[in-house]
């Protein structure tokens, strides 16, 4: 499994994962979950940053640490780590108003991050 390609069985362990910047801060918790149609991989997950404010980010698989995935698989109590800090994280972009989260929007999620190359999905 890589990192952008869970299991089936595993996608539903994303939704409401812990999710912490690369400097270990909370980011927030996995919101919602967007696959590649063609290929069912993971495409972005969204977060929910606060409790009061209730914004949404959209963060592209790419913006994932390597081996994340599999660690909060093995390990559900695990945080999901991103390449990116907290802060960064927090001000990214925010989600399409549908359910589909197309290349472009992709890009512009790991533009948002300070990512530029973003694999077309």
């Amino acid at each position: 499994m890589t990192r952008s390609t869970p299991a089936p069985e595993h996608v539903q362990q994303l939704s409401g994962a812990s999710v912490r910047g690369s400097d270990g801060e909370h980011v927030g918790r996995v919101r919602d979950i967007y696959l590649h149609d063609a290929t069912g991989e993971l495409a972005a997950i969204t977060v929910s940053v606060g409790r009061l404010r209730g914004r949404t980010v959209l963060l592209p698989a790419v913006a994932i640490a390597p081996g994340a995935l599999t660690e909060l698989f093995d390990t559900p109590s695990q945080a999901l780590t991103l390449v990116v800090d907290a802060a960064a994280a927090r001000a990214g972009a925010a989600p399409p108003d549908t359910a589909h989260a197309d290349p472009q929007t992709l890009r512009r999620a790991a533009r948002a991050l300070g990512i530029e190359e973003a694999p077309a999905g």
